[in-house]
This record gives C-alpha cells, sequence and structure tokens, in this order.
C-alpha cells in the first residue's frame, strides 16, 4: 500500500490529503502557523501530519509540496496630494474636532503674541497653551474691541476652548501652527454635522474675499473642489506661491517604470493586469509578483454608508516571489521522501478537474486567503483572495481580524432588546432561550463565531451591514476575478464567457457565488466536488497527491 500525501501550506490553511492511488483515504486541515512557506509553517504542516497518522493508523510513504509564494495583506490610511493652488493654500480641511457655525477672515494673531493693530482677526492658539488659558487671552482680546471672527488651535480642544469663550465664533483644531502664522490672510469656515461648505466652494465668494486678480484666482476652481465634502477649512494667503511640503507617501511602481502614489494608483488596478506592478512602497519597498487592493471608503461612499474625503483607507495585497523549498531540510521535517511540485496552480487543477460532471473545458478557479488562481489555457496567480476582504471588513468595522474572519461570512441580526433579534430583512425573531445576551450587547450586531455568538457593529443597522458586506466582497474579490479572467483572455484571446469551477475555502460563502455569477465574463458556474468526496475544500492538497504519479 503506498500512500501520498498531499500538502497544501496556504496563506489561512494548511490542508493535507493522504490518497491511495486516486481514492483519498484521509484529509485534515488547520490554520497555517506563521507566513506561507516560514519554517514555522512547515513544521506545523508536519506536526499536522503526524496528527493525520495517528488517527487513522497510517503511514505515509511519499509526501508532495507546492512552492510557497506567500501574500502580505494589509490596510492603509492614503491623503490625497493636495493641488497646486498658488499663493492660496489649504492649511487645515480635517480638524479633529470643531465648533461653531459660520466664516470669517483675518490677519492670524498667536495668542501668546502681543495684540497686532488692525480690525480682523484669527486667533492661533500654539500647542501646549492650554485651552483654560488661550481662552482667556482670546476673551481679553474681544473685551479691548479687537474683532476675532474664529480661532484656530493646534492641539484638540476645539469644542474646550469655544465653551469658555465669551462670543460665539467657529474655532476648529489640529491645525499646523506655524504655517498658519506665515500666512498674510486666512479664511476659516465652520459648519454643523450634516452640513458642508458654503462660501469656500463658491468661486467668486472666495475671490472677493481674498482681493484676488483674475490671475490669482485661476487656482481657485482646483481649491473649491477640493473642498466641496468638507464642514471645516483653513485656507490661507501667503506673499508668495506655497507648495505643499513634500511628504513620504505610498506609492507603486508601474511595469512601465513610472512611480505613482497609492492614493491614484488604487484607481487604476481593476483595469491593470496580472503583474503590472512590479514594487509596492508602504512601510519599505519590496519587489512583487503581482498587487490588487482597492479603496473601502470608495466602496462604501458608493452606497452612502461613507462620505468621500481625501484620506482614505486602503486594503493592499501584495504577492510576493515563491520561496525556495529547498531552503528546508523536508525529508527530515516531513520523515519521508518529498517531492516539489512544479506549481500550485496545476495542483490546484489538477484536483477541480476530479469533480463529476465537469465540463472538459472549464477554467478552474482557486480561491485561498492570500491568492486567487485561475486554470485554463494558461496558468495565472493573483495576489488578494480571502484575507484582503478580512482586513477591510475589520478597518471597516473597528474589530480585529479574528472577530472579522467570522462576521464576513453572512448575515447578521441586531439585539433589539434582551429578547428580541431584528434580521437584514426587518424581520424578527426571538433570542433563543439557550442564549443569553449582556446588556451591554444591546443595539450590537449578532452572528455565530467559532464558540457561540459574536457581537459586533454598535449602532449598525441590519441592512446596512448587508449593504456594506456585499460592497466588500464585490471589491475584494469579484473586482478581482474579473480582472484576472481578463488577463487571461488578453493571453490567450478567448473573449467570450466562459465555465468556471469554483474551489477553495471562501467557496463556502453562499454569497460570493452570486456575486461572480454577475460577472460579464462568467458564463456557467459551480463549486468544485473534489475527487467526488472532498467538497469545494483540499483541490491543492488532493492534486497534490496525484501528482507522485
Amino acid at each position: 500500500m503506498h500512500l501520498v500525501a498531499g500538502i497544501d501550506i496556504g496563506n489561512s490553511t494548511t490542508e493535507i490529503v493522504v490518497s491511495l492511488g486516486d481514492k483519498p483515504v484521509a484529509w485534515d486541515r488547520r490554520p497555517t502557523r506563521g507566513q506561507k512557506g516560514s519554517e514555522s509553517s512547515v513544521h506545523a504542516a508536519a506536526g499536522l501530519l503526524r496528527s493525520i497518522e495517528r488517527n487513522h493508523n497510517l503511514q505515509v510513504d511519499h509526501v508532495v509540496v507546492a512552492p510557497w509564494s506567500p501574500v502580505t495583506t494589509a490596510t492603509s490610511t492614503v491623503h490625497e496630494p493636495q493641488p497646486d493652488t498658488g499663493r492660496l493654500r489649504i492649511i487645515s480641511s480635517s480638524s479633529n474636532s470643531v465648533s461653531g457655525d459660520g466664516s470669517a477672515t483675518g490677519a492670524p494673531w498667536s495668542v501668546l503674541s502681543p495684540l497686532p493693530t488692525g480690525d480682523d482677526l484669527i486667533a492661533v492658539v500654539p500647542s501646549a497653551t492650554g485651552f483654560e488659558v488661550a481662552a482667556q487671552f482670546i476673551n481679553q482680546a474681544v473685551a479691548k474691541g479687537c474683532k476675532i471672527g474664529a480661532v484656530v488651535a493646534a492641539d484638540d480642544e476645539a469644542v474646550l476652548i469655544s465653551r469658555r469663550l465669551d462670543a460665539a465664533i467657529p474655532v476648529i483644531d489640529g491645525v499646523d501652527v506655524d504655517l498658519t502664522v506665515a500666512a498674510s490672510y486666512l479664511f476659516v469656515e465652520v459648519r454643523p454635522s450634516g452640513k458642508l461648505l458654503k462660501t469656500a466652494t463658491d468661486v467668486w465668494a472666495m475671490k472677493s474675499l481674498f482681493s484676488l486678480s483674475d490671475v490669482e484666482a485661476e487656482p481657485l476652481n482646483l481649491l473649491t473642489r477640493w473642498v466641496k465634502d468638507e464642514r471645516s477649512i483653513l485656507i490661507g494667503l501667503f506673499p508668495l506661491a506655497q507648495q505643499p511640503a513634500p511628504e513620504i507617501e505610498s506609492s507603486v511602481t508601474w511595469r512601465s517604470g513610472v512611480t505613482e502614489n497609492l492614493f491614484h494608483a488604487v484607481p487604476k488596478f481593476p483595469e491593470s493586469q496580472i503583474g503590472d506592478v512590479t514594487s509596492i512602497f508602504i512601510d519599505e519597498n519590496q519587489a512583487t509578483s503581482d498587487v490588487w487592493g482597492f479603496d473601502i471608503t470608495s466602496a462604501l461612499a458608493i452606497t452612502g454608508l461613507r462620505n468621500s474625503g481625501h484620506t482614505r483607507d486602503l486594503a493592499i495585497a501584495q504577492l510576493s516571489k515563491a520561496t525556495n523549498s529547498s531552503d528546508y531540510p523536508l525529508a527530515e521535517i516531513f520523515a519521508t521522501n518529498v517531492t516539489v511540485a512544479t506549481s500550485e496552480a496545476a495542483a490546484a487543477a489538477l484536483g477541480a478537474n476530479s469533480t463529476p460532471g465537469l465540463m472538459t473545458d472549464s477554467l478552474i478557479l482557486d480561491i485561498g486567503g492570500g491568492t486567487i488562481d485561475l486554470i485554463g489555457e494558461v496558468e495565472i496567480s493573483a495576489a488578494g483572495a480571502g484575507e484582503l476582504l478580512t482586513a477591510a471588513v475589520s478597518q471597516a468595522l473597528g474589530i480585529s481580524r479574528g472577530a472579522a474572519d467570522w462576521v464576513k461570512r453572512g448575515s447578521a441580526q441586531r439585539l433589539d432588546s434582551p429578547h428580541v433579534l431584528l434580521g437584514e430583512d426587518g424581520t424578527k425573531d426571538f433570542v433563543p432561550e439557550t442564549k443569553e445576551f449582556p446588556a451591554t450587547a444591546t443595539g450590537s450586531l449578532v452572528t455565530q463565531g467559532p464558540a457561540g455568538y459574536l457581537t459586533f457593529g454598535k449602532n449598525l443597522q441590519p441592512a446596512e451591514w448587508r449593504i456594506m458586506r456585499h460592497s466588500l466582497k464585490r471589491a475584494a474579490l469579484g473586482n478581482n476575478v474579473a480582472r484576472i479572467i481578463r488577463s487571461l483572455s488578453i493571453q490567450t484571446g478567448h473573449s467570450e464567457p466562459r465555465d468556471i469551477v469554483v474551489v477553495g475555502g471562501p467557496a463556502a460563502d453562499d454569497e460570493l457565488i452570486p456575486i461572480l455569477g454577475e460577472l460579464n465574463e462568467v458564463s456557467g458556474l459551480g463549486r468544485g466536488n473534489v475527487a467526488g468526496l472532498l467538497g469545494h475544500r483540499y483541490a491543492v492538497a488532493y492534486g497534490l497527491s496525484q501528482m507522485a504519479k
């Protein structure tokens, strides 16, 4: 009896199938320990194999593994570079907090400096001044007849300062004080929550307030468009043209050699091809085989669940070069003969093609934790899969990735009261008698977790969570699959919609299959049933076990 173990060390899960010929006789899976292809992940896989052998009283004669190409998945917050607006410059457009309602213009006056001559002033509060001291200085200036139209502060103290002022004037904070006092003239506008700027979006009003010539007013079109979605703004007029200070920004380098700010590059990803990005810089510059990512903020703004601004949350996955399997003594670690297969995608195809009733010309789509492999006339491996969706849900909801990995999977209910649950379709249900929620869970969404119920999304409506969840799945997985199929079509010249069989852990997601079915590039679609026995999982592991032949 010659037993072969196919060992698939994935980015999220390690799967093993032990086969006797073409018949699977034992299989199991565990979360991958450490990064895919790391020494710890290989030793953990060996431990899982020994567990299978003990539990099934087997002795494996041969092990087959695949090359390991780890994927790094992360979220990143990026800021849109400011436009060139000449002598005018947006000093601050997103304060920590604001207070008041209105607009004002005036010369900058640091509250720690003597009062200047002139009527119209904007009070500037340097860091560490203290809100009580700042309010005292401003009240004294007003009592002396100074006209202070607004207050801008360095520290997060807008509300604290506002409550101690004798006059109701706009206050914003989180500003660059050194840049603010260098301006010759300032404009401040604040609007209440739920309202947007009025004066700052009016080209003619701004031209008049700053007494600009027609030539000087030309950048106002850029400026007013920039602030259209803001509720507070601080703009300075400088003696000379002021370019924004250069910053080290996250960036990507395209195959053409062009390096581009990540903020502007991400919207181009859906139209890119596999491997178009050759390197990415977030915390450090890294060469990559492929990059996929999307703008979480924009994906939710389209549905009305977010406001799009100049600060965006991105979810990014980058596929590294394959790890050299020969770096480790595999035969010693697995205590048997080991073969390294030429391709993980080829193993996935071999496993998925064992699905009963499969059309012979169907494409194989293997969706894992870190990568998506598409196998047809050629093999394509791309970054961005289940872990990317997990990271995006974690960022959007402000929860841990461990919790996000569970809540992303499907519907949830809101605990309206200790005994009533509200569903995503508006239906109500009673809390099971066997389950009691703490009082603090009231108003939260609840869903099944690994050890009972998970609570998340405080004050989030169930229908809102459904919209959010579907939007993130389309952006993370649906759009990526469309990109991958398009890349295959370009390489092969086959542009017609294709039949696809889906394998891999995320294939269990009942919401994902309809999303993929909506793609114009897809005709027939279904899940694989590996070896007619293992379902949609274990395609790579089973395929590896067959490669020993």
